[in-house]
């Protein structure tokens, strides 16, 4: 009776971890212009691409999911910041305007900073980047949950 009773508490806790990376999936499948391109077992990491340039990523490897989205050259369009903002706004408790104006604002640090890293935390918000503008340029703007 005991191992049972903590084989169904196992499964409760795993299956509310899994809750909050199951709707944030959900939420990314809506999204018209990402294609995914990988899912690791149990759904830990999915990995979708927007286009030659965008590459978003979702982790739930940690319970709480983070995303993080990557552009691959010199500076990002105002598709890449709307797209930080939908996604970063489903992990964040903050509006898609809010993540998209502390997304500039890291990349901007990061890109002044010389180890090409910057971390912004608000209330409701945390991202980290890392932006360059050597070998044609980079940024990589992720949001935590928390």
């Amino acid at each position: 009776m005991v191992v049972g009773t903590g084989l169904a508490l196992l499964a409760l806790s795993t299956n509310a971890l899994a809750e909050p990376c199951d709707t944030v999936l959900a939420a990314l499948q809506q999204e018209r212009h990402l294609s995914q391109v990988k899912q690791t077992e149990g759904k830990q990491t999915t990995e979708y691409l927007d286009g030659p340039n965008i590459a978003l990523s979702l982790s739930c490897a940690l319970g709480k999911p983070n995303i993080a989205v990557t552009w691959d050259g010199p500076a990002p369009d105002q598709g890449f910041y709307d797209l930080v903002g939908r996604t970063g706004s489903l992990v964040s408790t903050r509006s898609a305007a809010d993540v998209v104006k502390a997304s500039k604002q890291c990349r901007k640090e990061a890109l002044k900073d010389e180890s090409e890293i910057a971390t912004v935390e608000q209330k409701g918000l945390a991202i980290e980047c890392q932006a360059f503008a050597r070998d044609g340029g980079g940024t990589t703007i992720t949001v935590f949950s928390e």
